[in-house]
């Protein structure tokens, strides 16, 4: 695994616990409290995380990690939630290893996720780059933002 200066990723740096189990990496998941295995997605998972709940401010007791999802008769698992306040799913994240690009298949996977779930915010990342998309339900609109909104605008009505 690359360290995060070796890599061009877009989440800043951060003071993550790995260890080694048998010959394997696993990285430490603050958020479910265990050790994960190092896998080029879960890197990327772990600095997305990183960057919401340090850099954003995102409560960590608000965010849920690979929530089971029925989806076409097939089990499928969203990466990233994240509940507003009153605890609905407002932001889903999808996440996929650096070597991965970010295409219109994957889009249309976590569009799959985010019709379940109604949430108001759908991301992608590889960690090199994050489409970030706020999701209008009422007017079946879909509009590109610059960056990640702020936890405080979460249960707003506005972009």
């Amino acid at each position: 695994m690359l360290a995060s200066s070796e890599l061009p990723i877009v989440f800043p740096e951060y003071e993550y616990k790995i260890t080694q189990k048998e010959g394997k990496l696993f990285i430490f998941d603050g958020i479910a409290k265990k050790y994960r295995a190092l896998t080029p997605e879960e890197w990327v998972r772990q600095h997305c995380l990183n960057f919401i709940t340090q850099h954003l401010n995102y409560p960590a007791s608000n965010i849920q990690i690979e929530r089971n999802h029925k989806i076409d008769q097939l089990n499928r698992r969203t990466d990233i939630q994240v509940y507003d306040t009153t605890g609905q799913v407002f932001m889903l994240i999808e996440c996929k290893a650096p070597h991965i690009p970010i295409t219109s298949i994957t889009f249309q996977q976590a569009s799959q996720y985010q019709k379940k779930n109604q949430a108001k915010y759908l991301v992608l990342t590889n960690g090199l780059e994050n489409y970030i998309y706020h999701i209008d339900i009422n007017k079946q609109e879909t509009f590109l933002l610059d960056q990640f909104p702020p936890y405080y605008e979460n249960n707003s009505n506005t972009i």
